[in-house]
C-alpha cells in the first residue's frame, strides 16, 4: 500500500461530511431500511400470487415490467446514483459546492428531456415491442406477450417518476440523508403492495388496474422524496445552458455507467426468456429465488456500498488514498462476512427458505416452491459474487473510472446467453438459468478484481486471509444446520414453519459467530461489540 501523500490532513473536509453521521452508523441505518423495502418488496410478490392465482397473468405482470425497466436502464438507471453520488460527494469534499450544483442541474435537465421522449415512445409502440420480444423467445403459452404489452403501457410512464426519485435519492445520499433515502422505497413498497391489493384478478382490466395502481405509487414516491428532502432539493433547477466543460466531463463519465446498468436487465431479460421455455409459472417462481438471494444482497452489499460510495469519492478526490484503500478493504470484509454464510444456509435449506416466504395460501403450491428452490439454489454462488462485483463496480465509480465496469458487463452480457444455451441443452432445467448467471459473475468478478488491484495505493488487503477464515465457520455451520435438518424437518402448519426455520437460522448464526470469535476475526467482533454497546445503551437509558 503507498504511503500517504500528506494531503489528508490539510484538505479540510466538507461541511456536509462534518455534519454527517459515521460510517457504521450510516450503514446500519441504510440496512435497515433495505431489510424493510425488501421485506415489503417480498409482501408484494405474496400478494401478486394471491390476486393472480392463474398462471398466465403471473408470468403477464412479470414480463410487463421488462421492457420499461430497460429502457430506464439503457437511459438512466444506476447511472443518476452512481454519477451524481459519487460526483456531489467529491464537490462537497473539496468546498464545490456550488459548480457541483450547476453542474448537476445540467445533468437533469437533459435526463427529464430524454426520458419524457422515451416514456411517450414506450407507451405508444408497446404491442409492437413486445411483438419483437416475443419473436426472440420461445414462449410456451403465446397469450402472456400480449397481456404484458398492455399492462406496460401504464409502466412505461412510471418509470420517469421512479427516474425522478432516483434523482432525488443521488443527491440526498450526496448529502449523507441516508435515512431518507432508506425508508422512502418503503413508502412505494406500501402503495404497490395496496395497488395489487385492491386491484389485481384474473382479467386484462384487473391486470391494467393494477399497473395503473402501480404508476400512481410512483407519483407520490417523487413527492415524498422531493419533499422530505426540499432543503437540499431546491438548490438544483432546469438548467439549459448545456455548452459547460464540466457538465459534458460529467455526461461522458456517465455513458459507460448507463450502459452497464442496461447491461444488467438485459441480462435479466435474456434469464427471464429462458424461463419462458419451461412450465407455465417459471417466470414468476424465477423472480421469486431472484427476490430471495438478492435480500442479503441487498441489506448488507447494497446498504455498506452505499456509504462507502461517497467517502470514497471524497477520499480519492482529496487524495486520501491510504484512507480510500483501508475504506474498500473495510467494506469488502463486512459485506462478505454476512453474504457468505447467508448463501450456504440457503442452499442448504432452499426449499424451506422459498416455503418460508411466500406460501402463505394454497394458490402457491409445493410445486411452485420447488420450481423456485431450484433456481434459488443455483443462485446461492451469486449472493458471493455478486458482493464483489458490486463493491468494486462502486469503487470504480467512485474513482471515476467508469469504463472497466463497461467492459466486465458487456463481457458478461455475451457470457451470459451462451452460458443458458449450453446448459439448457444438456438438460440441466431450470437449474440451467440461475448457474449461468453466476458463471457471470464470476467470470465478472475476476476481470473487475484484477484491473482494480493493478492500483496497489487502492487495492483492498487481507481478503485472502479474510476468506480462508470465513470458509472454515461457514463450513461448520452448514455441517450443523445440515444434520439439524435431518433431525428437525420444517413440517406442520405456518406457523411451526416458521418458528422451526427460525431456529435453524438462529443456530447457523451462533455456530459462525462462534466460529469466527475463535478465529479471531475482526468483523465478528465488531458486530458484537455494536450489538452490546447498543443493548446497554438502551439498558442505561431505561435505568436513568
Amino acid at each position: 500500500m503507498a504511503e500517504n501523500t500528506g494531503t489528508e490532513n490539510k484538505t479540510a473536509a466538507s461541511p456536509a461530511k462534518k455534519k454527517g453521521m459515521s460510517f457504521a452508523l450510516s450503514a446500519i441505518i441504510v440496512g435497515i431500511g433495505l431489510i424493510i423495502t425488501k421485506g415489503s418488496g417480498l409482501i408484494r410478490d405474496v400478494i401478486v400470487s394471491l390476486r393472480f392465482s392463474q398462471g398466465i397473468y403471473r408470468d403477464a405482470y412479470t414480463l410487463a415490467f421488462n421492457i420499461p425497466d430497460l429502457f430506464y436502464n439503457l437511459l438512466v438507471g444506476g447511472a443518476i446514483y452512481s454519477t451524481i453520488a459519487p460526483y456531489m460527494s467529491a464537490q462537497l469534499a473539496v468546498g464545490r459546492e456550488e459548480e457541483g450544483i450547476k453542474t448537476v442541474s445540467k445533468f437533469i435537465t437533459v435526463v427529464c428531456i430524454v426520458m419524457v421522449i422515451c416514456c411517450t415512445i414506450g407507451t405508444v409502440f408497446s404491442e409492437p415491442l413486445y411483438v419483437v420480444y416475443g419473436l426472440f423467445n420461445d414462449v410456451k403459452n403465446p397469450d402472456t406477450i400480449p397481456l404484458a404489452a398492455q399492462a406496460s403501457k401504464l409502466l412505461f410512464p412510471q418509470i420517469f417518476f421512479i427516474m425522478l426519485a432516483a434523482l432525488c435519492n443521488g443527491i440526498l445520499i450526496a448529502y449523507r440523508k441516508f435515512t431518507i433515502t432508506s425508508f422512502a422505497p418503503v413508502f412505494y413498497n406500501i402503495l404497490v403492495i395496496a395497488a395489487i391489493f385492491v386491484f389485481g384478478g384474473n382479467s386484462l382490466n384487473r391486470l391494467m388496474m393494477t399497473t395503473g395502481g402501480i404508476l400512481a405509487a410512483s407519483v407520490f414516491y417523487f413527492l415524498f422524496q422531493y419533499t422530505l428532502g426540499f432543503k437540499q432539493m431546491k438548490k438544483f433547477r432546469l438548467n439549459f445552458h448545456l455548452a459547460d466543460r464540466e457538465f459534458l466531463k460529467l455526461f461522458v463519465r456517465a455513458i459507460p455507467i448507463l450502459i452497464s446498468a442496461s447491461v444488467i436487465q438485459i441480462n435479466n431479460i435474456v434469464l427471464n426468456s429462458f424461463a419462458l421455455q419451461f412450465d407455465e409459472g417459471s417466470v414468476f417462481a424465477f423472480r421469486n429465488a431472484s427476490s430471495i438471494w438478492q435480500i442479503p444482497y441487498s441489506v448488507f452489499v447494497v446498504a455498506i456500498t452505499t456509504v462507502m460510495t461517497p467517502e470514497l469519492s471524497g477520499d480519492y478526490e482529496a487524495k486520501r488514498f491510504q484512507k480510500a484503500s483501508t475504506l474498500i478493504s473495510h467494506s469488502m470484509k463486512s459485506a462478505l462476512f454476512m453474504t457468505i454464510p447467508s448463501a450456504i444456509f440457503m442452499a442448504v435449506l432452499n426449499v424451506d427458505v422459498v416455503k418460508a416466504v411466500y406460501q402463505w395460501h394454497s394458490n402457491y403450491t409445493d410445486r411452485h416452491a420447488q420450481t423456485a428452490a431450484i433456481f434459488l439454489l443455483g443462485f446461492c454462488s451469486s449472493i458471493i459474487t455478486a458482493t464483489v462485483v458490486h463493491v468494486f463496480n462502486q469503487a470504480f465509480y467512485a474513482i471515476g473510472q467508469t469504463k472497466l465496469p463497461l467492459i466486465a458487463g458487456v463481457i458478461g452480457l455475451v457470457i451470459n446467453p451462451v452460458a443458458c444455451h449450453f446448459m439448457v441443452a444438456v438438460g440441466v432445467g431450470p437449474l440451467s438459468l440461475s448457474l449461468a448467471y453466476s458463471f457471470t459473475n464470476i467470470c465478472q468478478m475476476i476481470i473487475l478484481a484484477i484491473t482494480y488491484c493493478r492500483r496497489k495505493e487502492l487495492a483492498p488487503y487481507g481478503i485472502v486471509r479474510f476468506l480462508i477464515k470465513a470458509a472454515v465457520c461457514v463450513a461448520v455451520m452448514a455441517l450443523v444446520v445440515f444434520v439439524l435438518d435431518r433431525f428437525l424437518p420444517a413440517q406442520g402448519g405456518k406457523i411451526t414453519q416458521l418458528l422451526i426455520i427460525s431456529i435453524k437460522g438462529a443456530v447457523a448464526v451462533v455456530v459462525y459467530f462462534g466460529m469466527a470469535v475463535l478465529l479471531r476475526m475482526q468483523e465478528a467482533t465488531e458486530w458484537i461489540n455494536k450489538f452490546k454497546s447498543k443493548v446497554f445503551k438502551k439498558t442505561a437509558a431505561k435505568k436513568a
